[in-house]
């Protein structure tokens, strides 16, 4: 399809028209953090974030929370145009501070999962500790070995940085949680960095004070589990207990907390399992859960599935964020 007949066929008037004719379908944004001045990490600008939502309330769309979604699909309601869901994941303050204050400005419903561990004090999340290290790394190469695995590492430019950083979390996510522990602090030493080193001013968790104040104004807050570590590499009392934990807390620091929960992670098969859906919906506590799998999805699939919803990740443009949000995408995604 040439770029002219995709603006052409994702325009305002035709996506207005389309978006009635197609109906139903919704789309869920899962934004991380906002993006940083150092260019450390990929990020959302609160400019892009706005303009994309002023768009979308020109074209008719409608913004529902992630609750609202998931309760409409089980109820059988259909809402009268395609709809828009923002979560965000972790718990940062930078999130509350910047991406936060435009979703609410505009009414848009959103909820951030939020790493209870990380808002207790406990710890910060295993791989923003290995993403800080590698950002802020004097070397220029690394050889790093661990478990018979042999890491060579190339520290020189900002996206070899990237590079070196997502080949080193992709492999800590295959590991059970005591070699996980290990793994971070021996990459840690050999990178000259204190393994107890507490989360600098860029890493800064939310709050709970913060985040009874986001919820006054309109947030909703709900479970990424304790310790952002992957299903897949814990035990099954391991899983119950930070379902339960993280429960327990939210259900005490906050007054109406999301019956949602937000995998870590969130991939299919390699970050959890059947099994572990199983887990989540067996607790009672939740109506649904998000993954991290993208694709515009159908109340009628979130109906089926309801603790198996995709989730798109924010995209870095303005003309992604038309892409995802259309008719097109949607029916895309059917096929």
């Amino acid at each position: 399809m040439s770029a002219f007949l995709y603006r052409t066929l994702t325009s305002r008037p035709i996506a207005s028209l389309m978006n009635m004719l197609v109906g139903h379908y919704v789309t869920i944004y899962m934004i991380h953090r906002p993006r940083p001045l150092d260019g450390a990490y990929d990020g959302v600008s609160p400019e892009l974030l706005e303009q994309c939502i002023l768009y979308a309330k020109a074209a008719g769309f409608e913004f529902a929370s992630v609750d609202e979604v998931i309760e409409k699909a089980l109820a059988k309601q259909k809402p009268k145009h395609p709809t828009l869901c923002f979560t965000l994941d972790d718990g940062y303050q930078d999130q509350l501070d910047q991406l936060v204050p435009v979703l609410l400005k505009h009414q848009c419903k959103p909820t951030l999962f939020t790493i209870i561990d990380m808002v207790e004090g406990i710890d910060w999340p295993w791989d923003s500790r290995i993403s800080d290290a590698i950002w802020n790394a004097r070397q220029s190469q690394l050889n790093f070995h661990f478990n018979n695995q042999t890491f060579v590492l190339d520290f020189s430019t900002p996206e070899k940085k990237r590079i070196s950083r997502r080949e080193l979390t992709r492999f800590g996510k295959s590991l059970p949680a005591n070699q996980l522990d290990q793994y971070v602090a021996s990459l840690l030493n050999a990178l000259d960095v204190d393994p107890h080193k507490p989360a600098p001013s860029n890493y800064k968790p939310s709050s709970w004070n913060s985040l009874r104040q986001a919820e006054k104004a309109g947030l909703r807050i709900g479970s990424h589990a304790c310790s952002h570590r992957v299903f897949s590499a814990l035990s099954d009392t391991q899983i119950k207990s930070e379902l339960q934990r993280a429960h327990d807390l939210l259900a005490h620091e906050l007054e109406n907390p999301s019956r949602v929960f937000c995998y870590p992670s969130g991939r299919a098969l390699s970050d959890f399992s059947e099994q572990h859906t199983e887990l989540v919906k067996n607790t009672n506590f939740f109506i649904g859960a998000v993954t991290s799998m993208p694709g515009n999805i159908s109340l009628r699939q979130i109906e089926q599935q309801p603790f198996l919803v995709n989730r798109h990740s924010f995209p870095a443009s303005f003309e992604k964020f038309v892409r995802y949000s259309s008719w097109l995408e949607y029916i895309r995604s059917r096929i």
